[in-house]
């Protein structure tokens, strides 16, 4: 599977681009790792979330005021990783946006499918570079896991000591970094520790030599971590999201200190699937191990099974079966049932079955491919659940046969089956 980090934007007047090119990756086998956006962000987050990816795919989109800071972070993110990356750049942005070396094309919103020779072309060098089956991390630790502390001298010991023991009461070994980094070129302790931390702590506004030192050991080592400023005076970078910056925090009060601390772990540690009952994560659990096959293709039909609502954007955005994405979105997963109960009222079950039967017949004629062959299957199957009465499963069924499938039904004039192909695919209809 080619697991990719897909940053892209979520206002509603890029939906037909941002749809464009995760069909273009689903087509390709490049598996968009969920990455719903938050109104709860840190840095750590998304170090978190590429450590586990093969690779990044940006789309770079105009807006009025240049382009999206969050996107642009993300990259750097990637480029700091030394993770594959491709960004599509929209067209009439300047140039030079994206360093040369890097993989990148530009596209026109307006010229998305006489283009996607070059776009289809772009998404295989990166999925050929990643590979079919990339390896997963090699020699993971079977350590408890581990957070690391730097410029913890800047608190008070007894703070410091408390902050410890709260660590370790969330379920983490955690490390002190201390010492002078002069005294020793190598120390192959500290590189261990650094290899196999999961989470960083740094007070970033210290004045010590030795605690910026460590503070960049963290960052080159792709550490995910938590950045606490605890001077009022401490400057911001400008140009970088908030939410991506340090944390102001009152380093005098250790409760408050350690309430803003434990705020950042838990964003950092939200899964980017954040469903609302433990049935649904279970459910969305069962489907990633049974539905997504060992190539990563994120089909059509797959899209309507992983469909979620996104919390982030200024408004509410509605793609069909995949819900909202927005700010007051509640992440639901919206299933085969609910589909079928939007259709059900004006669907007749024998004609959808007649005309499944009629389509499976001029599919067995045209088939050539494999997974031409395995579309027939999947008509076939649902032309069963037809019969049967089963609405939900045979929308299921019927989302794996693709969007070959539905052209041919199109084509040879089988409404209803038509219908429920666009319903199984969340393409409305």
């Amino acid at each position: 599977m080619n697991l990719v980090y897909y940053a892209h934007s979520y206002r509603k007047e890029d939906a037909a681009v941002v749809e464009f090119f995760s069909g273009l990756m689903r087509s390709e086998n490049l598996t968009a790792s969920l990455d719903p956006p938050s109104d709860r962000l840190n840095s750590a987050k998304p170090e978190r979330h590429l450590r586990s990816t093969d690779g990044m795919l940006a789309v770079l989109t105009a807006r009025g005021s240049g382009v999206s800071p969050y996107i642009r972070y993300e990259i750097s993110l990637c480029l700091r990783a030394r993770k594959p990356l491709l960004v599509f750049v929209e067209d009439i942005l300047p140039s030079g946006m994206i360093p040369a070396r890097i993989l990148q094309r530009r596209f026109s919103r307006n010229a998305l499918l006489r283009q996607v020779r070059e776009h289809r072309h772009a998404m295989r060098s990166l999925r050929s570079y990643i590979g079919d089956d990339p390896p997963a991390a090699y020699q993971p630790s079977t350590d408890k896991r581990s957070c690391l502390l730097a410029g913890h001298k800047e608190i008070a010991p007894a703070f410091a000591d408390r902050l410890q023991t709260n660590l370790a009461a969330r379920g983490y070994f955690t490390e002190a970094l201390s010492g002078d980094p002069t005294l020793k070129l190598y120390d192959e302790k500290l590189q261990e520790s650094l290899n196999c931390a999961d989470l960083g702590v740094a007070f970033v506004d210290s004045g010590s030599a030795s605690t910026q030192y460590f503070i960049g050991l963290l960052r080159a080592s792709f550490v995910p971590t938590i950045l606490i400023a605890g001077r009022s005076g401490f400057t911001f970078t400008e140009g970088v999201p908030s939410e991506y910056q340090a944390r102001s925090a009152d380093v005098s009060n250790f409760d408050k200190l350690w309430q803003t601390i434990e705020n950042e772990i838990a964003i950092s540690e939200e899964e980017y699937v954040d469903l609302n009952n433990q049935e649904q994560v279970a459910r969305y659990s069962e489907l990633l191990l049974t539905e997504v096959p060992r190539t990563g293709e994120y089909t059509s039909g797959l899209r309507n099974v992983f469909v979620q609502e996104l919390n982030m954007g200024d408004q509410n955005i509605n793609y069909g079966q995949a819900g909202s994405i927005g700010r007051e979105s509640t992440g639901t997963l919206v299933n085969y049932a609910s589909a079928w109960d939007q259709m059900k009222g004006q669907t007749d079950l024998q004609a959808l079955a007649d005309d499944l039967g009629k389509l499976r017949s001029a599919l067995r004629q045209r088939a050539q491919t494999v997974d031409e062959d395995q579309s027939v299957a999947a008509v076939g199957e649902a032309e069963s659940e037809a019969k049967s009465g089963r609405g939900p499963e045979l929308l299921q069924k019927l989302a794996k046969a693709g969007k070959w499938a539905l052209g041919v039904a199109q084509e040879i004039g089988v409404k209803v089956a038509v219908q429920a192909l666009q319903k199984s695919m969340g393409l409305g209809g």
